[in-house]
């Protein structure tokens, strides 16, 4: 069956994780992801602990996978002059530098939309290629920080916290990244003529708070940690920890789950505290009581079959080992090189006519540089030639 992304070229200029995430979807799906990586260092994320039996970085692994290797010395001018006509045969170009860095290099967006009219190029950057914090550095907590997502996160009696996920990186960087390139391809089948993706994580995590920006702009009031229906204000949506530490995650906002919430719970009595604000701090203290009274394990038998919308806070453990995530094809298990297992997850979005693959384990750094290279005309000569010099 044709992948559906299947000869679609993609150079990877990319570092870390939003990039590397956009790429990895593309990969996944049938796109040939070529990584031009730095000469003896490549991704900073090669070298990220832990590692696996054969050495390799586990994040690596995960977020590479299915992807070609190119070193390539864009500080030199043949290495700027390789990566043009790579560029040449490109469909797509993701890269992650601060914005003017591959300019003054000689390989930006106009310089490269010089040999390909129809190259979409896609730039994540933190705070967008315009505006006065152009030249800022950042990292995911930062464009959470600038953007008023961290301000409301925690409790009333802690926070803010940071959370767990990088969401800049991947919902404000490496997703808004992906969408922009699809549409920009569409766009291109129509007129022929590629575009520059200019992609902020701090513009995503700012869109991605419509709902919250909706009730600002109506109300006046920014949101408060621990105040709102979804960040704790509510006792019906919360965490519960149980009797052996662990937790269950409570989201009963209609008022039908939350009857049979508390039917499961045996304090049907509490039903009218359900939505009167003035008594949510006793609504929580009387369900945390109850739910410490067993294990998390024991409720969620008791909850079995029950539409209450209440899960486990599964660790990762749990999660890889969850029938659901197991049956939708959500843990993949691979073979490294030594012949030891390592669990990948699996491929989103679910498309039904042409749905992707995991790729093969990531190349190592460089491995694919002669291949590449040779597809636009060097020999092997040449290769080790540019190797000697540094350029490759």
């Amino acid at each position: 069956m044709t992948l559906p992304l299947a000869g679609l070229r993609v150079l990877d200029l990319s570092r870390l994780l939003p990039g590397g995430y956009c790429t990895l979807v593309l990969a996944d799906l049938g796109a040939d992801v070529v990584k031009i990586e730095e000469p003896g260092r490549g991704d900073y994320v090669r070298w990220s602990s832990p590692y696996a039996s054969t050495g390799e970085s586990g994040p690596h692994l995960a977020l590479n996978r299915g992807k070609r290797s190119v070193t390539l010395n864009l500080k030199s001018t043949a290495g700027a002059d390789i990566l043009r006509e790579l560029a040449g045969a490109a469909d797509v170009l993701v890269e992650s530098f601060r914005p003017g860095v591959l300019d003054r290099l000689g390989v930006g967006y106009a310089a490269l939309r010089t040999v390909n009219r129809r190259l979409v190029y896609a730039a994540i950057s933190g705070y967008g290629a315009t505006g006065p914090y152009v030249d800022k550095a950042g990292h995911d907590i930062d464009y959470l920080g600038y953007a008023g997502a961290l301000s409301f996160s925690g409790t009333a009696q802690g926070g803010p916290w940071p959370p767990g996920l990088q969401i800049g990186d991947i919902a404000g960087g490496g997703l808004q990244a992906l969408v922009a390139i699809l549409v920009a391809l569409r766009v291109c089948e129509a007129t022929g003529e590629g575009q520059f993706c200019d992609v902020s994580m701090t513009d995503g995590v700012l869109s991605a708070l419509s709902i919250h920006a909706g009730a600002f702009a109506a109300s006046g009031v920014p949101p408060q940690p621990g105040r709102g229906w979804l960040n704790g204000g509510w006792a019906c949506y919360g965490v519960y920890t149980c009797a052996d530490g662990r937790a269950v995650a409570v989201g009963a906002l209609e008022p039908q789950f939350f009857a049979a919430l508390l039917e499961v719970l045996g304090v049907p009595e509490l039903m009218d505290l359900h939505t009167d604000a003035a008594r949510q701090y006793e609504l929580r203290q009387r369900l945390t009581t109850t739910f410490v009274s067993r294990t998390r394990d024991e409720w969620l038998a008791a909850f079995d079959g029950v539409d209450a919308c209440v899960a486990p806070v599964a660790d990762l453990a749990e999660a890889f080992a969850d029938p659901n995530a197991r049956a939708r094809g959500m843990v993949v298990e691979t073979t490294l090189s030594d012949g030891s297992a390592f669990p990948v997850l699996g491929v989103v979005p679910r498309l039904s006519a042409t749905p992707g693959r995991v790729g093969g384990p990531p190349s190592a750094l460089g491995a694919d540089t002669e291949a590449v290279l040779a597809e636009i005309g060097r020999t092997p000569a040449q290769v080790a030639g540019l190797r000697a010099e540094g350029v490759v």
